[in-house]
C-alpha cells in the first residue's frame, strides 16, 4: 500500500514539475516578447539618439572644423559640405548598428555587454579626434589618434559581425569612411610636414 502511495506521489510530483516547467517557459516567453516588442523604442532612442548626441559632442569639441583649409590637401578630398552630411549619416548608422546588436536575442548577455563596452571605448576615440585635429590643430597627433580609432572600429566591427551580420555590415561601411578620413589626415601630414 505504501509503495502504491509513493508511486502516486512521485507521479503527482512529476506532473507538478512539468506544469511548473511549462509555466516557467511561458513566463520566459512572455518576458522575451516584452523585451523584443515593448521596449524596442527605448533601446532605439538610447542607442541611435545617444550616438547622435555623441556626434554632436564631437562637433562641439572640434570647434571651427574647417581650419584644414590652411593646409595642402591630398587628392580625392571631397568638398567641405560633404563632411557634416556624411558624419550625420554615419552617426545614425553607428547607432542603428549598435541597436541591432543589442536587440539580437541570439547573443549571450555577456557578449552583448562586452560589445557595448567596446562601442563606448571606440566612441571615446571617435569623439576626441576632432578636438585634436581641429581645435588644438595637432594634425600629426590626430593622425596617430585616428589610427587608434580605426583599429578600435575594426574590433567593434568584428564583434558585431560575429553577433549580428547586418550590424557588422553597417559598421563595416563606417570603417570605410574612417579609412578615408585616415588617408586625408595622413596625406595632410605628409604634404605639409614631411
Amino acid at each position: 500500500m505504501e509503495n502504491k502511495q509513493q508511486t502516486e506521489n512521485k507521479s503527482e510530483n512529476k506532473k507538478e514539475n512539468k506544469s511548473n516547467s511549462k509555466s516557467k517557459a511561458k513566463s520566459e516567453s512572455i518576458k522575451d516578447k516584452i523585451f523584443m516588442t515593448h521596449l524596442w523604442w527605448v533601446d532605439a532612442l538610447l542607442f541611435i539618439g545617444g550616438t547622435i548626441l555623441l556626434g554632436g559632442l564631437a562637433t562641439l569639441l572640434g570647434g571651427k572644423m574647417f581650419n584644414f583649409q590652411n593646409y595642402k590637401m591630398p587628392p580625392g578630398t571631397v568638398p567641405k559640405i560633404v563632411f557634416p552630411i556624411a558624419w550625420a549619416i554615419i552617426y545614425i548608422s553607428i547607432g542603428v548598428s549598435t541597436f541591432l546588436m543589442w536587440r539580437d536575442k541570439e547573443i549571450k548577455e555577456k557578449d552583448r555587454k562586452i560589445n557595448l563596452i567596446l562601442y563606448f571605448v571606440h566612441m571615446f576615440f571617435n569623439i576626441m579626434w576632432p578636438l585634436f585635429f581641429f581645435r588644438l590643430d595637432l594634425p600629426i597627433f590626430a593622425c596617430v589618434w585616428l589610427l587608434l580609432t580605426v583599429i578600435s572600429a575594426m574590433v567593434v566591427t568584428f564583434r558585431y559581425f560575429y553577433a549580428n551580420i547586418v550590424s557588422g555590415i553597417i559598421f563595416c561601411i563606417y570603417n570605410i569612411w574612417l579609412i578615408y578620413a585616415l588617408y586625408l589626415n595622413l596625406g595632410l601630414c605628409l604634404l605639409n610636414f614631411a
